[in-house]
Parts: C-alpha cells; structure tokens; sequence
C-alpha cells in the first residue's frame, strides 16, 4: 500500500481576484500555529515530491503543520506565468493561514520552487515570513546550457526576438510545445533559461555584487538580502549538478547571506530526493534547524 497524507483540503483566494480560489492541503500538526509552506519545481503539484510523507510525519512530531500550495504554475501551468505570479499567490496563501492564527511560517521549495521561496524574500513580499528552505537549489539555465537541447537553444533565440519586439506574452510554436510538454510564453523561456532571466538566481556564475553584466540576481541581491533564517540543502547526484562540487557554491551563498543562509549537503541523494536514508537525514535536519530557529 503506498504512503498517504491525512490532513484538511481548504481554499485560498487567487490575488487581484474576488471569485477565483485554489486548494491548499494541510497536514502535520493541524492545531499548530506554526506552518512550512511547500512549494514545488516544474511540473509538480499537489503531493508530487518524494519526500513530503516523511516530512509531513516529522512536522507532526515536531508539532508544525505542512502546507502544500496548488499554484497556477504547478503542472503544465508553469509556461505561462512567472515567479512574480508565483510570490504573489504565496502571499495570498501566507495572508489566509495568518487569518486562521498561524504565528510563524517558513516558505520551503524544491527544486524551481527554490527560486521562489528566495525570490518571495529577496523581494520583500507581504506578508513577511519567518524562513526558509531551498532543497536541490539548482540552475535550470546551466541545467539547460549543459543538456544543449538543440530545439530549447532555438527557440530561446525566437523567444528574445519576441520580447525585442515587445511580444513577451506571446505563446512559442508547436516545436517549442512539444519539447517542454507545456505551452510557453516568450517571457517564461528567457526567464527560465536566458542570461540575465528572472528565475535565474542560482547559477555559478553570478556576480557578488552588481558589475553591470546582464544577471539581474547578483549575490548581494538575493541571499544579500535575507533579513530571516534559511536552510539550503543540496544533493550529492542531482542530475542538474554543473560543478564538480558544489561546496564552493554553498560557501559564496552562505557568505553573501552574512551568515543567515545555514547548507546541508545530502550524501547520496538525486535531485527529488527519493532515497530513504536522504530522506530520514532531510526530515532530521529540517526539524532540528526549525527547532533551533524558533523555539528557544
């Protein structure tokens, strides 16, 4: 029999909307006034990460609840919205929890979802949260760079054609369709995979500081800007992995941060993290690193 979830389906209302609404689904501890709200990378929704199970049981030991949000951008939704849709549909969520009494809410990604936990603090988005966590942080335009899809490259080239012309919102071709298994705007494959796009926060070759190159996400910018505690944890055979090792990486965020940025580093575990042991040690290190954020 597969793992399951117990828990409570509600509702949360779309931003800049007086009718529109999307589920969010609650487990752990339902009674607790502390929340991690997940969000996860493309294509994924509701349940869809390996390791929420297990997290979920060990929020509700820990006596957290865990949140899952259902975003316009989970599944194939992604191609036509951006990270700002996706901070501002976290906020609304963040908003209705703190109306039902939660206290202290961590914003937790996977994968893409990364970029948008970091992307909801660096921008100083409201309501303000308490942390956050990034797990498997990586660089879909080097993922991209390294996998030298021939059809991705030419339709990244008619994507920056478009948006010259002032056709951002444009939605790309058949070719383009088929090769991400979604429909995509101009905008969202430069911002996904271009030098200098909006979801580029995580790439190597980020400066420290803005030099007046095209990356919009410097390092003084992003994790520069946290004025919270955040936990990053990266895998050891994540098949988006660009770098022999990625300590380095970890190191220059957790400098950047002034020290507000705290790394684990998985041993053996692949980019969703579906390894038991990984998981057991995830699920340990997210519990002690809540623990010792915010309950002393």
């Amino acid at each position: 029999m597969p793992p399951s979830l117990h828990g409570v389906l509600s509702l949360y209302p779309l931003p800049n909307s007086t009718w529109q609404q999307r589920p969010y689904f609650t487990s752990g501890d339902l009674a607790s006034d502390k929340a991690v709200v997940f969000i996860g990378g493309l294509y994924s929704g509701l349940f869809d990460t390996p390791f929420l199970v297990p997290l979920s049981n060990a929020l509700t030991e820990a006596k957290w609840r865990l949140v899952q949000i259902f975003w316009s951008g989970c599944y194939d939704g992604f191609g036509t919205g951006g990270i700002d849709r996706d901070r501002d549909e976290l906020a609304a969520l963040v908003k209705q929890l703190i109306g039902e009494g939660v206290k202290t809410v961590v914003v937790m990604g996977h994968s893409t979802g990364s970029q948008d936990a970091l992307h909801y603090l660096s921008t100083s988005a409201e309501p303000a949260v308490h942390g956050a966590i990034l797990v498997s942080p990586a660089s879909d335009r080097q993922f991209f760079e390294k996998d030298n899809d021939p059809v991705w490259k030419e339709q990244l080239v008619i994507a920056q054609r478009l948006i010259a012309e002032g056709k951002g919102e444009e939605m790309l071709g058949e070719e383009m369709t088929k090769a991400a298994g979604a429909r995509m705007t101009a905008n969202r494959v430069f911002n996904l995979i271009g030098v200098g796009g909006l979801d580029d926060y995580f790439s190597s070759d980020l400066p420290d500081a803005p030099d007046g190159s095209a990356h919009v996400h410097p390092l003084s910018t992003s994790f520069g800007s946290l004025k919270v505690p955040a936990l990053a944890f990266w895998a050891e055979n994540d098949h988006c992995n660009v770098l022999p090792d990625h300590r380095v990486l970890l190191r220059r965020w957790e400098t950047a941060s002034s020290g507000r940025l705290q790394w684990r580093f998985l041993d053996g575990a692949t980019h969703t993290v579906e390894e038991e042991d990984a998981q057991k040690v995830l699920c340990d290190e997210v519990v002690g690193w809540l623990s010792s954020q915010f309950e002393q």
